[in-house]
């Protein structure tokens, strides 16, 4: 089987939870002899492909263009949507042009989504969500976000050697507003621990408000995902208290090497994590005070390492994506 893979053109040089999920999907497909390309060329000659597999509907106006050349030619569609509407979350006052982009945009959403032969949404949340915002039923198959088995077990790492830290607070995101690192600064201050952000900066007015809150915390701005390994294993807690998240891939990596897990009420964390994880309310800092510090003297739990190996490892999500692409 031969399938097209279609993304934004930056998805390398703006790495996010789209970029993972498709570069993991890709790996974990070609094992089992899948012959697949990526592509951002919305003219693309789709003629040797028998599926092309749409990701994320949220920066729409790329998908749109790969859809219609999908449809142009005739191929049979498949749309990971990686949905959630943000605008419920974005002051109108500050960003009025935001939240309009976001309505002219909702068409093309809703054109992409109808036209698609089978869409893959990470959760039932995220498929009613999308049900009831564009007003349709359509054929889909859940398919959730995976994990690399490689962060079940320790290894050694140059940022742990150059820190000498360990049972620090820890997030791994993008450096920006969605991502909240400002409470969790805020709350390991309180705390009196250690803080680690790693992350490329979004916005960098947000970023030295980060660092002007607390001075015992550590920034990293990139490093490879495979040195990732250890310091989660040396992390206390993973925060991640965003505006929403679905469900944060950086949570599942943190889970199954060990971290206590504080993430976000919104979204389609609960899906995921069920009643492993400690959530907050991104919007109050009393609250993320009070959950930080439960999950940081929280002692570590094997069982949620358990569940997340045995549900979300990349092999088994494949598994479901290539009898999914069967199926049509």
């Amino acid at each position: 089987m031969r399938v097209l893979f279609y993304i934004r053109s930056d998805y390398q040089h703006s790495l996010a939870g789209d970029s993972i999920q498709l570069l993991k999907t890709r790996e974990f497909l070609t094992k089992k002899g899948l012959q697949i390309k990526i592509s951002s060329n919305p003219q693309e000659n789709l003629r040797d492909y028998n599926i092309v597999h749409l990701f994320n509907t949220i920066r729409v106006s790329d998908t749109f263009q790969f859809y219609k050349n999908a449809k142009q030619q005739k191929k049979k569609i498949v749309l990971s949507p990686i949905y959630w509407n943000y605008i419920k979350y974005v002051d109108p006052q500050r960003e009025g042009k935001r939240i309009a982009l976001w309505h002219m945009s909702n068409p093309l959403r809703k054109e992409v989504l109808e036209g698609t032969d089978l869409i893959l949404p990470g959760t039932e949340s995220e498929m009613r969500a999308i049900e009831e915002d564009f007003n349709l039923k359509r054929n889909y198959v859940v398919v959730p976000n995976g994990v690399d088995s490689i962060f079940l077990n320790d290894r050694e790492s140059s940022f742990l050697k150059k820190h000498r830290i360990e049972d620090y607070v820890l997030t791994v995101a993008r450096v920006c507003d969605h991502k909240n690192q400002l409470s969790i600064a805020k709350a390991a201050r309180k705390l009196g621990v250690p803080y680690v952000m790693i992350g490329p900066i979004n916005q960098m007015e947000y970023y030295y408000q980060c660092m002007k809150t607390y001075k015992n915390i550590i920034y990293v701005p990139k490093i490879q995902h495979e040195d990732l390994v250890g310091i989660y294993h040396s992390a206390r807690v993973h925060a991640l208290v965003s505006w929403y998240e679905i469900p944060g891939l950086v949570n599942l990596e943190a889970g199954l090497a060990g971290c206590n897990i504080l993430t976000t009420t919104e979204g389609s964390t609960r899906d995921y994590f069920r009643d492993y994880v400690l959530y907050a309310n991104p919007n109050t800092d009393s609250e993320i005070e009070k959950q930080l510090e439960n999950a940081y003297n929280r002692k570590k739990d094997e069982a949620f390492k358990k569940y997340v190996a045995e549900n979300y490892l990349w092999e088994r999500i494949a598994e479901k994506i290539l009898r999914a692409y069967q199926s049509l």
